[in-house]
């Protein structure tokens, strides 16, 4: 796929990795997420600045038994081994480690995150579901239909772009509401130092938070 061939929030994230890329020096491309729609869609948004790595999924078994058998909280236990295993690939083939965490997902989920370098920290999840298939969510949203899933990120969108009061930003989601903005207050604390590209009036990592 060429530059051309992009749709256009692609074709920003592409810029923004490449003189990423050029910034650090580095040879290539790591993803420290596992597989699923949004690397799919940065494997082909970013195939023309260079090929993303994914790690193999034997040493990532196995960098998990060791973390289980450490202790590690369980729900952490395989995001943590993805990013160890790619960090490791970073450090021994010098390249730039990616996540293909989405918008919705920085902002609702409170674990860890995969890397600093967040190529679609801009993308709804919705957005990616259009034109993927499919998406990755936060636990809150995991069991709720799209169309809610919508609302939930129209909420926040009302709440972090438009400034609308929360009461009535979350208000609006009903039963949803509170666990979304208790997931949104649970995750401000990570939400810093991130290279996002902007692509929204709001972005994680660029805009001061609410």
């Amino acid at each position: 796929m060429s530059a051309q061939d992009l749709p256009a929030p692609a074709v920003r994230i592409a810029e923004v990795v490449a003189t990423e890329l050029r910034r650090t020096g580095r040879a290539g491309l790591v993803l420290a997420s596992a597989p699923g729609p949004g690397s799919d869609l940065l494997a082909r948004w970013l195939a023309p600045v260079a090929r993303l790595r994914i790690p193999d999924k034997g040493a990532v078994a196995d960098v998990a038994g060791a973390l289980t058998a450490a202790g590690a909280p369980g729900a952490t236990v395989e995001a943590l081994a993805w990013r160890s295993v790619a960090e490791a690939m970073s450090e021994a083939e010098e390249l730039l480690v990616l996540g293909s965490t989405n918008k919705t997902q920085i902002l609702l989920d409170p674990g860890p995150l995969p890397a600093r370098v967040l190529p679609l920290g801009d993308v709804w999840a919705s957005w990616i579901r259009t034109h993927a298939g499919r998406a990755a969510l936060p636990a809150v949203l995991t069991h709720v239909a799209p169309d809610q899933v919508e609302a939930a990120e129209r909420a926040l969108r009302d709440y972090l772009e438009g400034g609308v009061d929360p009461a009535r930003a979350f208000g609006a989601l009903g039963a949803l509401g509170p666990p979304v903005r208790r997931a949104l207050d649970a995750s401000e604390h990570r939400r810093r130092g991130l290279l996002v590209p902007k692509l929204e009036e709001w972005t994680v990592g660029i805009d001061p938070a609410r």
